[in-house]
C-alpha cells in the first residue's frame, strides 16, 4: 500500500515548481520585451526632463515666430528672466568686492557684472575735513561675462587718517556707473 501523504507532498512540490517556472518564464519575457521595445539612452542623453521641456518650448516659439513672419515678443523667452536686464541700459552694474586697510595699504576692488573690453575707473575719496584722494585705473576682463576695475592700492602713509567717503565712477564707451562706500584709515 502506498502512502497517500507522500503522494500529496509530491503533488504540492510539483505545483510549487510549476508555478515557480511559470513566474521565471513571465519575468524573462517581460525583460526581453522591455529591452526590445524601450529605446536605449544614448551616451549624451542624461534623461533631463527639464532640458527636453525647454527645447520643446523653444521649438514652439520658433514655429510661432516663423508662422507670423516676425518675432513675437510675447512668446520670446526673456534672456534675464528673474533678474534685471543688464545689457540694454546705459549704466554699468557693479559692486565693491574688497574695501580693506591692511599692512599700511588701502585696497579697493570693484567687480563689474558684465563684459567690458575697455574703460576707466576713477576713485574719488574725501573726508569731512576736505582732504581728498583721486586715483584712476583701467577696466580689465576677469571672466567670460565679467570685468573689474584693475584695483586701487594706496599707501596709508601718504594720506591723512580719518573716515573717507568714496565714489568709484566707471566709464566704458557710452555706459557709466558708480559705486559708493566709506573706509576708515
Amino acid at each position: 500500500m502506498k502512502n497517500p501523504k507522500k503522494k500529496q507532498k509530491k503533488t504540492a512540490e510539483f505545483k510549487f515548481s510549476y508555478i515557480f517556472l511559470i513566474l521565471v518564464f513571465v519575468a524573462g519575457i517581460t525583460f526581453l520585451a522591455l529591452s526590445l521595445f524601450v529605446p536605449k539612452k544614448s551616451k549624451g542623453d542624461d534623461g533631463d526632463t527639464l532640458s527636453t521641456a525647454i527645447n520643446e518650448t523653444e521649438k514652439k516659439n520658433k514655429t510661432e515666430s516663423d508662422e507670423n513672419g516676425s518675432e513675437n515678443p510675447e512668446n520670446a523667452p526673456k534672456q534675464f528672466e528673474g533678474e534685471k536686464d543688464k545689457t540694454d541700459k546705459g549704466t554699468i552694474d557693479a559692486e565693491i568686492a574688497v574695501n580693506d586697510v591692511s599692512d599700511g595699504k588701502y585696497t579697493l576692488q570693484v567687480s563689474i557684472y558684465e563684459l567690458l573690453n575697455e574703460g576707466t575707473c576713477k576713485l574719488h575719496m574725501e573726508t569731512k575735513n576736505g582732504d581728498t584722494v583721486d586715483r584712476s585705473a583701467k577696466i580689465v576682463t576677469i571672466g567670460p561675462d565679467s570685468s573689474s576695475c584693475d584695483g586701487f592700492e594706496i599707501s596709508t602713509s601718504g594720506i591723512s587718517s580719518g573716515t573717507y567717503n568714496f565714489t568709484v565712477t566707471m566709464t566704458s564707451g557710452d555706459k557709466t556707473g558708480s559705486v559708493k562706500g566709506t573706509i576708515k584709515i
